[in-house]
């Protein structure tokens, strides 16, 4: 090969590394996936089942509510009482309230994503909880990891009875994000103070961003 067919080689690969390094910012971000906003009485926004979880004797209850939204005409109420006594190990069971992003067998690649964002409320606004994500092998052994309280994820550092954007970066789990099947809002007993808790909080419009 010549002198010059080398240099045009050489020249072209550096040019095809140069473009490939700016293709994030020509095309940008992956779009926000949108998990949930609500409207629908059914699946969620990929198709996954959404239900609370209880164990007695704590209690919740999740409702669509037409009232105070953030966003269209929906939004979802979720109603905890975590007790501190009674139950499995005498620690009053638990309570929250969970949304598959798994469809079937295909778990949810989120590895274009950099959080987990959503809209919230308090009734009264000293309400308090933890988010739980859950990859393949926490969905099999029944669990999530859980992320610090809501308030660190809080432009005001705690809930309120003002609509807030939460933003849970999804580098707080240490869990597989090509594999996520769950995400949870769990009210835990170590939030509350002597293990007890009991309130409403409001969620609205949850993607991947």
């Amino acid at each position: 090969m010549a002198v010059g067919s080398r240099q045009w080689a050489v020249g072209s690969v550096g040019f095809l590394l140069f473009a490939l390094c700016l293709l994030p910012s020509v095309f940008g971000a992956a779009p926000p996936a949108l998990i949930d906003d609500f409207e629908d009485q059914s699946a969620n926004k990929v198709s996954g089942r959404s239900s609370t979880y209880v164990m007695a004797p704590s209690r919740s209850l999740a409702v669509k509510v037409t009232e105070g939204t953030h966003g269209g005409a929906k939004a979802l109420m979720i109603k905890y009482d975590k007790k501190d006594k009674g139950g499995p190990y005498d620690s009053g069971g638990w309570c929250g309230y969970y949304t598959l992003v798994k469809s079937g067998p295909r778990m949810f690649d989120a590895t274009m994503y950099q959080a987990l964002t959503f809209w919230v409320k308090g009734a009264a606004g000293d309400e308090n909880f933890v988010i739980g994500l859950a990859d393949k092998h926490w969905d099999e052994v029944g669990d999530s990891v859980k992320s610090e309280e809501i308030g660190k994820y809080l432009p005001s550092g705690k809930l309120t009875t003002e609509w807030q954007k939460a933003t849970v970066p999804l580098s707080a789990f240490m869990l597989e994000k090509k594999e996520l099947a769950s995400i949870a809002v769990c009210f835990e007993g170590s939030v509350f103070p002597g293990g007890a808790g009991k309130g409403t909080v409001y969620v609205d419009d949850m993607l991947f961003e």
